[in-house]
């Protein structure tokens, strides 16, 4: 039986025998502490007690280990040598993400066992564990993800990481529904696209297409680590698929939708410039396989905030040649999309300027610095002072025209991107 190489190593390093014995005889214990709290039997303490621990190991130890399953490699250097072992990136995804919490779901097991036994006969028990387990292997994916990103960008320290995982978990985790079956024996709708589907069933299917969505981004990313060539489809797909979903949640008409698609792509342009490795000399390359018209080098070496980018211009052509009353959003604040779609390409010039630095690791921070300045404290100091023009020039929906706004965007995009045109020469 061929077992996958780096599931097997992860099973050598996390499974000795301390933890075989340990976990048993400390989650016996607190089971036998709701034992006698349910009057020496086996009961909605006990129930509660197990779905719980559960929830706290499979997704805090959890999100802990798939991050560190990566991020140790980097750390104790051992991360070039599997790069360059013949493993597939599926196998090397799915053997971390695995293997790495084989203990945790060993200690999980243990307590949905007692869950199972807990609970009153003829209670929904499929739906709950099925809920729980689907949401501990998303979270636990999600960190593997982080994990890719950190090492990507030279963190080797967890901790700030960790804590945006573990901040995520304890605002989006339904602490309240896995114990509780009265949530499974609801009838409450959901409409989506003039469908009404029961709430929990959507949101299980919600949950598998999750699900997906972070196996392919690990298989993507770990293709890249890898050095396999890809073409971004994946980035296409998923921001259209965003896009759909999203929209049927929306009312009918056609602005709130193209709004809702538009900053869809403007938030994944900004979250694709942070987890893309952004080299000067793939630019090169890019446009060295344009000019030979090149077209699946030039796909596979174009970057996914491009993409972003790209999918968000029809959009805000459309919103541009649309009225609706969210375009005044206040008496000094307007919403005018070609300038917002400016202001995105002036960031991602911004982030790229500091990329191509020399200390690309603070790229991200310097931006966010900087970011304060450009949208809040330099139009705030203008306004104050009464120069209303300068504030504009600084954050363009504060101009009292679309031409302005378009001007003022334009002027900064422009000097950014000179700037940038600059650095990216010095770099190559």
């Amino acid at each position: 039986m061929n077992i996958n190489p780096e599931f097997q190593r992860q099973l050598y390093l996390e499974c000795s025998q301390a933890r075989l014995i340990g976990i048993p005889l400390i989650l016996g214990a607190v089971f036998t502490l709701s034992y006698f709290a349910d009057n020496h039997r086996l009961a909605s303490a006990s129930t509660q007690a197990a779905m719980t621990l559960f929830l706290i190991i499979t997704l805090l130890w959890g999100a802990r280990q798939t991050m560190d399953s990566v991020v140790e490699e980097y750390r104790d250097r051992t991360w070039d040598t599997q790069r360059l072992s013949a493993l597939s990136p599926w196998q090397m995804a799915w053997g971390k993400w695995l293997g790495s919490t084989i203990m945790v779901w060993y200690a999980g097991l243990i307590c949905l066992l007692v869950y199972l036994i807990a609970s009153d006969p003829g209670q929904p028990l499929f739906w709950p564990c099925f809920y729980a387990t689907g949401g501990a292997l998303l979270v636990q994916g999600l960190s593997l993800l982080l994990g890719q990103i950190s090492v990507r960008q030279g963190h080797t320290k967890t901790g700030s990481t960790l804590l945006i995982v573990l901040l995520g978990v304890f605002i989006i985790a339904p602490w309240n529904r896995f114990a509780s079956f009265a949530y499974f024996q609801q009838t409450t709708a959901v409409t989506w696209y003039h469908l009404r589907v029961i709430q929990q069933d959507f949101e299980l299917i919600s949950l598998l297409l999750a699900l997906f969505w972070c196996s392919i981004g690990n298989y993507r990313l770990m293709s890249q680590e890898l050095g396999i060539r890809t073409i971004p489809w994946y980035w296409l797909a998923f921001a259209v698929f965003l896009i759909v979903y999203l929209g049927g949640f929306l009312p009918g008409t056609s602005y709130p939708f193209s709004l809702m698609a538009f900053m869809v792509c403007i938030s994944l342009s900004y979250i694709g410039v942070v987890i893309e490795r952004n080299e000067a000399i793939r630019i090169k390359r890019l446009l060295t396989y344009l000019q030979q018209h090149n077209w699946r080098r030039s796909a596979e070496e174009l970057p996914i905030w491009c993409v972003s980018l790209l999918l968000a211009t029809p959009f805000a052509l459309l919103l541009s040649v649309s009225e609706h009353p969210m375009r005044n959003l206040g008496s000094s604040f307007h919403f005018y999309p070609l300038p917002v779609l400016l202001l995105l390409l002036r960031d991602l010039a911004l982030y790229l300027f500091f990329s191509y630095g020399k200390n690309p690791q603070r790229a991200l921070s310097l931006t966010l610095l900087w970011g304060v300045l450009l949208y809040g404290i330099l139009p705030g100091m203008f306004t104050l002072a009464g120069q209303n023009w300068l504030a504009a020039l600084f954050f363009p929906l504060w101009a009292d025209s679309a031409g302005g706004a378009l001007v003022c965007a334009l002027l900064q995009t422009a000097a950014l991107s000179a700037l940038l045109f600059r650095r990216w020469q010095e770099s190559v």
